[in-house]
């Protein structure tokens, strides 16, 4: 006990830090947390009393609130001063201190009893002023940092703007370092910024309420009146979950409203989209905007199905339909061998919401499912909201209005609570799912400064508690959204390491924010990444990804037993994605096999493809050809692990090329296999060529079939890759047939894309290509036309083109014009001329 007075004492309890010590000479001495640099302010001398130490001195307790950053930032802090931590400096964390003298014995032994309560059984104090890191320290092997240097020295990364910091998180080292204070767009590592700040600000048991309120009671199941619902920033309100309020209206026995269904969306403000959606006109799901009262994640899902018999109307589904929605069907039922596209749009029309789907859909084949923004979060959540309760049995005879629940209106009748904020953030750090992050954000903005929610208040929130606990400056990074959507956001890779370390050493949501970032090689948007390494089962890191933005920043658990902390932030790197990630991951696995024997060397050769090796004689060639490409005709995405490491150490290109083509057959929903696909083929010998070599013995030519998928569905790349492939093909070739009708098919479902393609093409590839073409869309062609007198979508694509207002684009329309023969005869006359092409 001794120690205890002269160093001082502090112990982690629920809901903060409790320090108590012996304070000399005007300075607490309590090493459990670091102290700041400025000297307290002195007892007053009546409170002095004589020390072990022989000096003046008194007893100093002080409580320090660490965890859930409180409720109310108005009502807790009232009166507190707060220090502004300094430029990644020490976290300040805001202290509600008592300091008083204690004369009376009473008093000494009443906080004795309570250090006899919360020591550890063993005898162990906190106040050890070694660090258990310290006691267990090794030193860092000199061979990562060269590691990490060398694999930044070659690739795209050395030409990008790169920012690198790997902390140890127990001893706060500096193990490297890299620009790691340059400001950079940290694309969806956003995320990690916003999830902890929710977490923090709001607790981790946090839940969200959706309320419904009614004008008046049900008498005999009648509410006169209106039925009102109000949301308060739910990211997780789902169809299924209106359907449980409904049922427990009914339950309730109300079976109709004679007024309206009033949808009160306050609680944020009424602008959906939130800064750097100007930038992106898209009407994919992860630009779905923020509404107090939101559904599905602001996204309704499009079902796509052939019709009846070729020729007929696919059927087209939404769920959740509604009043809110309406659909326009220009889907079409092809052929069952025929290859489709489904195109589907979203756009606000006035108070409703306008889907348009254009589409080939092979008949008998299983359809396709595609889901779409939506535009007026309410409205949607409202008419969605009156259908399900016209499922259940209860009527509203009014309509759906926007406004807020009468301030008489104190008590709802019925709440639908969420998940905890932690389970919701796993989902959301999981997936990297943007709607939730906004949500998140302005949540804190109406929490910590008042309703209605904002995208700005939700930033100053979250910059307040950064500067308050953290220790980063206010001001010293840019905030605009909470997802990290777009061009908007800048953070340094030294700002996200101090978020790591911060919620590592003061907070007590560690365990819930790391489990919810993706673990490599195993779970969420990682689970394809490093693999089959040491670094698998390792890592727990935020991927973020934008166009020439790539970012990594986690915890790793190193095989020496360590645990660090990182960030890599790549922003402006030339060439393609593909060829940075490796290098990125490279990082993260020099970081993971620190303490392993060649663990360095392991993950410098991970951030370079294998040489490549186009030597395999051709009846082993065919063999593997064979091996890989059954791999694939089963289609089972438990394959995808090892046709990924596969992929990753093949050195025969037109292997590697069959094995992407398996990974995308077995994975079709994964974006990543069908670039890998495209990335692994090439028109040339050594690829093509010896692919066609070995297919005289097999049949078709491997990896076309899944190029021509690819490139009806609109796939730029494959599209390219097939016009370059043409002019390998000599005429009266038996591929040539196969080409062409390949052709035909992509311009009539991607025509515009196919133009661009001819246009960015060599010379002789765009010659060959549109000699193919010609042959299949200047007559009627029995499969590829809509109708004997119908034109071919290309050649109207082709004709719009060549009135447009692009003149370099015009001048090459026409040329095309002239090479297929389509004159005068084939420009559009109108929209009835163009009803199943399918346009994106």
């Amino acid at each position: 006990m001794g120690a205890l007075l002269g160093r001082g004492w502090g112990r982690e309890l629920v809901g903060g830090t409790l320090r108590i010590g012996w304070e000399a000479d005007g300075n607490v001495d309590s090493p459990s947390i670091q102290q700041p640099t400025e000297p307290r302010g002195r007892i007053p001398s009546s409170g002095a009393r004589r020390g072990e130490r022989g000096g003046l001195g008194r007893w100093h307790v002080a409580w320090r609130p660490v965890g859930p950053y409180y409720r109310s930032r108005r009502r807790a802090l009232a009166g507190q001063a707060i220090r502004q931590g300094p430029s990644l400096g020490t976290p300040r964390i805001p202290t509600v201190a008592r300091a008083a003298p204690f004369r009376h014995p009473a008093f000494v032994a009443t906080w004795f009893c309570v250090l006899a309560w919360v020591l550890p059984p063993d005898g162990a104090h906190a106040a050890d002023p070694t660090p258990r890191s310290e006691v267990r320290e090794q030193e860092i092997s000199p061979e990562l940092p060269a590691s990490i240097a060398e694999i930044l020295r070659a690739g795209p990364i050395r030409d990008a703007r790169t920012g690198v910091l790997v902390s140890d998180l127990d001893t706060g080292k500096v193990v490297f370092a890299r620009n790691a204070d340059e400001l950079l767009n940290p694309a969806s590592n956003m995320k990690l910024l916003t999830t902890v700040s929710a977490m923090a600000i709001l607790g981790t048991n946090f839940r969200f309420a959706t309320e419904l309120y009614v004008s008046e009671p049900a008498r005999a199941g009648v509410v006169k009146g209106s039925l009102y619902l109000r949301g308060k920033g739910d990211p997780s309100l789902t169809t299924e979950r209106l359907f449980r309020l409904a049922r427990e209206l009914r339950h309730q026995g109300v079976r109709e409203i004679t007024g309206n269904l009033v949808i009160d969306d306050t609680y944020f403000d009424a602008v959906y989209d939130g800064p750097g959606w100007e930038q992106d006109d898209s009407d994919r799901p992860y630009m779905a905007g923020a509404g107090a009262v939101s559904l599905n994640f602001n996204s309704v899902g499009i079902h796509v199905h052939p019709g009846e018999s070729v020729g007929a109307k696919a059927r087209v589904e939404l769920e959740p339909d509604s009043a809110y929605l309406t659909v326009e069907n220009l889907a079409d039922t092809a052929p069952r061998d025929a290859r489709g596209r489904v195109v589907a749009s979203s756009s606000r029309d006035g108070d409703r919401q306008r889907i348009v789907v254009r589409a080939r859909v092979a008949e008998g084949s299983r359809g396709e499912v595609l889901y779409r923004r939506i535009s007026n979060p309410p409205r949607y959540t409202g008419e969605t909201f009156r259908a399900v309760l016209a499922e259940q049995g209860i009527k509203i005879k009014g309509k759906v209005v926007l406004s807020a629940v009468p301030a008489e209106l104190k008590i709802p009748i019925v709440v639908d609570f969420s998940e905890p904020l932690a389970v919701l953030v796993n989902k959301l750090n999981k997936w990297s799912q943007n709607h939730m992050s906004e949500m998140l954000l302005k949540t804190i903005g109406a929490e910590m400064k008042g309703a209605p929610g904002t995208w700005a208040k939700g930033a100053a929130a979250m910059e307040d508690f950064l500067a308050d606990l953290v220790g980063i400056p206010r001001g010293s990074m840019v905030i605009r959204n909470g997802s990290g959507l777009n061009d908007t956001n800048r953070v340094s890779a030294r700002q996200l390491v101090r978020l790591l370390e911060w919620v590592h050493r003061y907070s007590r949501i560690e365990p819930e924010l790391l489990a919810s970032l993706p673990i490599a090689g195993v779970d969420g948007t990682t689970r394809h990444r490093l693999g089959g390494t040491l670094a698998e089962g390792r890592i727990r890191a935020k991927t973020g990804t934008l166009q020439n933005v790539t970012s990594l920043s986690g915890i790793v658990d190193a095989v020496s037993g360590k645990r660090y902390a990182f960030s890599i932030v790549v922003n402006d790197y030339p060439g393609r994605l593909s060829q940075v990630l490796p290098r990125v991951d490279a990082i993260g696995a020099a970081i993971a096999s620190e303490g392993s024997e060649g663990g360095s060397r392991s993950a410098i050769a991970l951030a370079e493809p294998p040489p490549s090796d186009p030597s395999t004689p051709l009846d082993i060639l065919r063999n593997r050809i064979s091996t890989y490409a059954d791999l694939g005709r089963v289609e089972e995405s438990r394959n995808a692990t090892f046709l990924r490491a596969a992929l990753r150490t093949e050195r025969d290109p037109a292997v590697r090329a069959v094995i992407a083509d398996a990974l995308y057959r077995s994975d079709r929903g994964d974006g990543s296999a069908a670039v890998a696909v495209v990335e692994a083929f090439s028109p040339g010998a050594d690829v093509f060529g010896r692919l066609r070599a070995a297919a005289r013995g097999m049949g078709r030519v491997p990896v076309l079939d899944t190029l021509f998928d690819l490139a009806v569905a609109g796939n730029t790349a494959a599209i390219s890759q097939l016009v370059a492939v043409s002019e390998e093909v000599e005429e009266g070739d038996p591929l040539s047939a196969e080409l062409a009708d390949g052709f035909a098919e992509i311009g009539r479902t991607a025509p515009d894309e196919l133009l661009a393609a001819l246009e960015g093409a060599s010379e002789g590839s765009q010659a060959a290509a549109i000699a193919l073409l010609g042959k299949v869309i200047a007559e009627p062609h029995p499969r590829m036309q809509l109708s004997p007198i119908a034109p071919h979508p290309f050649n109207i694509a082709v004709a719009k083109a060549a009135n447009g207002v692009d003149p370099r684009l015009a001048t090459f329309a026409r040329s095309v014009e002239s090479r297929l023969g389509a004159g005068d005869d084939h420009k559009p006359q109108g929209p009835e001329a163009t009803p199943t092409a399918v346009a994106p």
